[in-house]
């Protein structure tokens, strides 16, 4: 395995076990490289019915990040028969930013791109499971 590819897995690792850590149910589907003809998200996490598929991407640097346009085009089609919501997951030398997949734009050529300002106004870890916690539905002996 390359390099790449093992931090990669690394990174995927970290935010399964942190989403777990946080009551989170989670599967790690990592297809990188694999010929899937259907791509899937690198993570599936579930909370109290709540769906988000996560891409996750690593980078040593703080530049954009690209997402070909089969790859992007597969896995917002995967989070729609799901019903989830589609996160980019962007871990670069200093943070971890989730980004909602509709904030990247679409290049020229029909990729995905997440430009450096779309990446520092993501979303914390933190910000992400107060965001998935307030989407719960609540009964309303909770309010008696």
């Amino acid at each position: 395995m390359s390099e790449r590819k093992r931090r990669g897995s690394a990174v995927e690792r970290y935010i399964v076990n942190k989403l777990y850590a946080k009551g989170f149910a989670c599967v790690r589907a990592p297809a990188s490289g694999s010929k899937r003809k259907n791509p899937v998200p690198d993570i599936i996490a579930l909370k109290g019915g709540v769906i988000l598929s996560i891409e996750v991407k690593s980078r040593r640097s703080d530049d954009s990040v690209y997402i070909s346009r089969e790859q992007g085009e597969g896995i917002l089609r995967f989070s729609e028969r799901s019903g989830g919501e589609l996160f980019i997951a962007i871990k670069n030398t200093s943070e971890l930013k989730f980004i909602p997949f509709s904030k990247l734009r679409k290049t020229k050529g029909g990729n995905f791109v997440a430009d450096k300002e779309v990446i520092s106004s993501g979303l914390s870890m933190e910000d992400l499971v107060r965001l998935v916690e307030s989407k719960f539905v609540k009964g309303l002996d909770l309010f008696a």
